[in-house]
């Protein structure tokens, strides 16, 4: 299924949510897989249709307009999806043969149904890799990874976790600083904890992740992957599309049926404004997505997500406070979509980090 053709299942999407907005939307992230959205970005060879970012970002923030929690498990392998859709020229001449062989194995999963998380995020690193403290030895078996991650959403769902982690040079020579290494969630050594209780997005198994010399399944690209591809902004356009789903969701709701009072039609059509500039910001970064992209495009895309996090998810408070007793219940649809806003911009830094680099800057 094209993602042109992606509102013709938001209304089974959101009905699901609705039936039990705490539980994992198995059904629903069966329905995005069915219609090919994660592996969208992919070439047509390989089983996608060569989505572009931005095509991406659309994606994300119409699935979020529909169920928020699935639209941030959604971002995690579409993601994905979008740097390995780069090919094989992105790699060094030495690597390109193995790159190309991972991409062909990656894609296979996907066509198989297999789920991809992002298993990266640990306590008081507030997004910065340089802070990672999770370590990947290599011994004579191959790579293994100990450490403790936050935040792993789709949890024992997912059948990969791609995951940083800090190398040595002797270990794996011509490395970064951090690598990034695919990790799969029955693997010894590997606990996913079952500690998920989040004030938003509550369906979305974020749970706590303990390696202890697990072993890893491939390092992901090749030695200085991260450096070379720069492909974080990728990620970064994607997770801000949420709150702007979540707002667009809330104004949706409170404009239909039209209200008869002229002062909040003035108001809601401010709204629509903010959120339609919003929305034209993010799409500006989008557009502009290229691999290794230098460090004027890493910043402008920190501002995109900086900006536009913040100020869809101050939207979504706006509105809910204008959107009356009706929609004034702790369980309600507008309540949880409040929240998952707020929870979104928090579960995916950097947004304090993000801050401090504008500043330095």
């Amino acid at each position: 299924m094209p993602l042109t053709d992606l509102p013709d299942i938001l209304p089974g999407i959101a009905a699901l949510e609705a039936e039990d907005p705490e539980a994992y939307p198995a059904r629903a992230v069966a329905a995005l897989q069915a219609a090919g959205v994660s592996l969208a970005p992919l070439p047509k060879h390989l089983g996608g249709e060569a989505a572009t970012l931005l095509d991406a970002v659309r994606a994300v923030e119409a699935v979020a307009t529909a169920s928020p929690s699935l639209a941030l498990l959604l971002s995690m392998p579409l993601g994905l999806a979008g740097i390995y859709a780069l090919g094989p020229e992105v790699a060094p001449a030495e690597h390109r043969a193995a790159w190309a062989a991972q991409i062909d194995e990656v894609a296979a999963n996907y066509r198989a149904g297999h789920i991809y998380a992002a298993c990266n995020s640990e306590r008081g690193a507030g997004g910065s890799l340089a802070a990672t403290k999770t370590v990947a030895t290599r011994d004579a078996e191959g790579f293994r990874i100990t450490g403790e991650k936050i935040l792993a959403s789709s949890g024992t769902y997912a059948q990969h976790f791609f995951s940083t982690a800090k190398v040595q040079p002797e270990d794996l020579p011509g490395c970064g600083i951090v690598e990034f290494f695919f990790v799969a969630p029955d693997a010894q050594g590997v606990r996913v904890m079952g500690d998920w209780d989040g004030f938003g997005m509550r369906s979305t198994e974020s749970h706590t992740v303990s390696y202890e010399d697990a072993p890893v399944e491939a390092l992901m690209g090749f030695p200085n992957f991260l450096a070379a591809v720069q492909p974080l902004q990728y990620f970064f356009c994607l997770f801000a599309a949420i709150p702007l789903g979540c707002a667009a969701s809330i104004l949706s709701e409170l404009s239909d049926p039209p209200p008869t009072s002229p002062a909040l039609r003035v108001r809601l059509s401010d709204a629509r404004m903010r959120l339609e500039a919003m929305r034209a910001y993010l799409h500006e970064a989008a557009r502009a997505w290229r691999p290794a992209a230098g460090p004027e495009y890493a910043a402008q895309v920190l501002r995109t997500k900086t900006y536009v996090s913040q100020e869809a998810t101050k939207l979504a408070a706006e509105l809910f406070a204008l959107s009356g007793g009706r929609h004034y219940r702790r369980d309600g649809k507008l309540a949880r979509t409040l929240a998952d806003s707020f929870a979104g911009t928090a579960l995916r830094p950097p947004l304090p980090l993000a801050l401090e680099a504008l500043i330095e800057a």
